[in-house]
């Protein structure tokens, strides 16, 4: 198998056809360059005749697979029906004067969850994540030591993506990026890991895990005012609609 003149692996690709066996739709390959947006990967879904995932050819041939493997399992994510966040049209949000501000906050709140269900099938399947993770501890020391943490919408941000860093990077990565929040934003970082535990309990491998992981994320960062979650029928969209689901879905 060959993706964007990278050859494949036998192992990779006996993943790659396992996870895209029974996709409703192909998949196209594509290089990230010709969306002209940073990261490492990206999945168009808009097209109702095949899925297309672009890719960052500017890796080695080892994490290319992996991140290869990484989308994938985020269109398994979609076609499993794993839960959706969206932004309420709240003059909170409709009166930002940065309009990518929540856009933002809404896809990483559920892209960091997504990423954890797949970051640990990764490394389950002998694939590093090294390279993601590396990424995200440059990402959070070089941090703008102004950033206004007193605002809680700032404050959740990066909160959703330290919960993340904490349940995926090693020991040692943890206590580097800790030591540094630590010192600059008065002991964020001893703040927010219980929250990670929250999550590492409740667990992330299912739409309903998923389901719940989101939620508590929302309410831990009292982010009902500008947050919902649609999860198959259902719309959770307050704190009380959240205990709710947890009644019913113990």
């Amino acid at each position: 198998m060959n993706i964007l003149n990278f050859e494949i692996s036998k192992k990779t690709e006996e993943e790659i056809n396992n996870i895209t066996k029974n996709f409703q739709r192909p998949v196209e390959y594509a290089d990230i360059q010709e969306i002209h947006v940073g990261g490492f990967g990206a999945v168009y879904y808009e097209n109702p005749e095949k899925y297309i995932v672009f890719l960052s050819t500017d890796l080695n041939n080892t994490d290319f697979e992996t991140n290869v493997l990484s989308e994938l399992h985020h269109i398994r994510q979609a076609e499993e029906k794993y839960p959706r966040t969206f932004l309420k049209r709240c003059d909170t949000v409709l009166q930002e004067k940065n309009p990518m501000f929540f856009s933002y906050l809404d896809h990483s709140l559920q892209s960091a969850v997504y990423d954890l269900d797949v970051m640990t099938r990764l490394k389950e399947t002998g694939h590093s994540i090294e390279f993601y993770i590396s990424n995200r501890l440059n990402q959070i020391l070089k941090i703008d030591l102004k950033s206004n943490m007193a605002d809680k919408y700032n404050y959740a941000s990066f909160g959703i993506q330290f919960i993340m860093f904490c349940l995926t990077a090693s020991k040692s990565e943890q206590e580097t990026a800790a030591e540094f929040l630590n010192k600059n934003f008065n002991f964020i970082a001893d703040h927010i890991y219980p929250y990670a535990e929250k999550i590492k309990e409740t667990g992330f491998d299912t739409p309903l895990a998923c389901a719940k992981c989101i939620m508590y994320i929302i309410d831990v960062f009292n982010l009902w005012d500008v947050e919902y979650v649609s999860f198959g029928d259902i719309k959770v969209k307050t704190h009380k609609s959240y205990l709710r689901f947890l009644e019913e879905n113990k």
